[in-house]
């Protein structure tokens, strides 16, 4: 009986001491998302580089429903989510994800985010990271905007 709690204190430290680099490595302290994760990596992806609009559909979609590319700022993406069975991740050469997330003003949103990142292109003609805001839809979206 007395091996058996000599061996169970030693095993008992080893997890101790386990358990405090797991969490010394791991926890960074001020994200509540890991960038070692698939999810977290994305979003910081996007969150990292301007978003872009280049469909005049989208732009005037934003702007009748009173959202500015701003409001998709740092705070929106830290508390947004990644949508992998609705994103195109094998897409070449530039994937499309889904994120979801809620505005400042507490309206749900769907984002459809192509993310392009220069080793991706073939021609490496881009020489800087692109996310590009591909369409938006959330709860009580104006469709009858006069957009074309």
């Amino acid at each position: 009986m007395d091996k058996f709690i000599h061996r169970l204190k030693y095993y008992l430290i080893g997890f101790g001491l386990g358990c405090v680099m797991v969490y010394a490595i791991f926890y960074t302290g001020d994200d509540a998302r890991s960038s070692w994760l698939p999810e977290g990596r994305v979003l910081e992806f996007i969150e990292e580089t301007e978003l872009v609009v280049m469909n005049k559909y989208i732009t005037c979609t934003l702007e009748c429903n009173n959202i500015a590319l701003e409001d998709f700022d740092k705070t929106f993406f830290q508390k947004a989510k990644v949508n992998f069975s609705e994103s195109s991740t094998t897409r070449e050469p530039c994937p499309e994800y889904q994120i979801e997330g809620k505005l400042a003003d507490g309206r749900e949103v769907i984002l459809l985010i192509e993310t392009c990142e220069p080793r991706r292109l073939s021609t490496a003609e881009e020489k800087e990271d692109i996310a590009t805001l591909v369409n938006i839809s959330f709860e009580g979206l104006k469709r009858d905007c006069l957009c074309e």
